[in-house]
């Protein structure tokens, strides 16, 4: 299968990327309305801490997605070194550790949390993992950024001497 160009992978992950934007842009408007609506589905601070958290990460979430869509159509217009894609990767990598920071903080606040259910602890090395997991992506993005600025300057260079 192909990797750039139309009909290609970079097309099906595109159209994945777009489910996953509503689904995310989904989340925000239903959050939204359940916090708006019912209160006493919150029984405990830390509930409401972690779902307000999780209701946060889901704008720099949408940016992350956007940024990847913007990336993906690019493949598919065989546009590989273009500086857009520079800037899209900077914003990915601020979405991503904003993210990690926010899921950092809730984690730290529910290590002090005095409630003493199970779940807590279950949900808060979740978060730890979480956590991880974003700001190792967003180090791994700033790498990339950094190849992919080398990259469009060489080519910069290569096409002034054709």
């Amino acid at each position: 299968m192909k990797v750039l160009g139309k009909k290609s992978l970079s097309t099906v992950i595109k159209i994945f990327l777009w489910i996953l934007l509503a689904i995310c842009l989904l989340v925000v408007i239903m959050g939204g309305i359940v916090v708006i609506s019912d209160f006493s589905f919150f029984n405990s601070s830390s509930t409401l801490r972690s779902l307000i958290v999780l209701y946060l990460s889901s704008i720099p979430a949408a940016v992350l997605i956007s940024q990847f869509i913007g990336i993906f159509k690019s493949l598919e217009n065989n546009e590989v070194f273009d500086k857009k894609n520079l800037k899209r990767l900077r914003t990915s990598y601020i979405s991503s550790i904003i993210m990690g920071i926010m899921y950092l903080i809730n984690s730290i606040m529910l290590f002090f949390s005095p409630e003493d259910e199970n779940w807590i602890i279950i949900y808060m090395l979740l978060t730890y993992i979480i956590t991880l997991v974003f700001l190792i992506f967003g180090v791994g993005l700033i790498v990339l950024s950094e190849i992919y600025k080398r990259a469009i300057k060489y080519k910069e260079e290569n096409d002034l001497t054709i």
